[in-house]
């Protein structure tokens, strides 16, 4: 039992907060977009999911930076792909907001990623009868 309540209280520990901002850094709003984001963190975990559906045959860069601007991570989704699915460890990285930049050409969407950590509360109470 004790094993259960520590590993919970380790479980619960980290958390990720989400915030989505999405900026197409066009300033024309009537011209579609070629490619949809999606994000969402794995259940226990540190492991963000992305999903990248594209109209386009057309690499598009993946960013990752911290709140310093530090690039990360860079890599490319293959022009070939029409849907992509990628996994980001975020668990090395320390407290702070992240930013992933998905962009193609003059196109470009940022997502934001708020990284915290919980303190965990102390669940083992001794009862003491004098």
């Amino acid at each position: 039992m004790k094993n259960l309540v520590k590993t919970f209280a380790i479980a619960t520990l980290a958390a990720i907060t989400f915030t989505s901002n999405a900026d197409n850094g066009n300033s024309t709003p009537s011209k579609s977009k070629t490619f949809e984001i999606g994000m969402y963190q794995s259940i226990n975990t540190l492991q963000m999911n992305v999903m990248i559906e594209k109209a386009t045959d057309k690499n598009i860069t993946v960013v990752l930076k911290n709140q310093n601007g530090k690039v990360l991570y860079k890599g490319n989704v293959d022009k070939n792909s029409a849907v992509y699915h990628g996994r980001y460890d975020m668990k090395g990285l320390e407290d702070g907001t992240y930013t992933f930049e998905f962009t193609k050409g003059d196109e470009k969407i940022v997502k934001e990623v708020n990284l915290t950590t919980q303190q965990a509360i102390d669940e083992n109470r001794i009862i003491q009868l004098d």
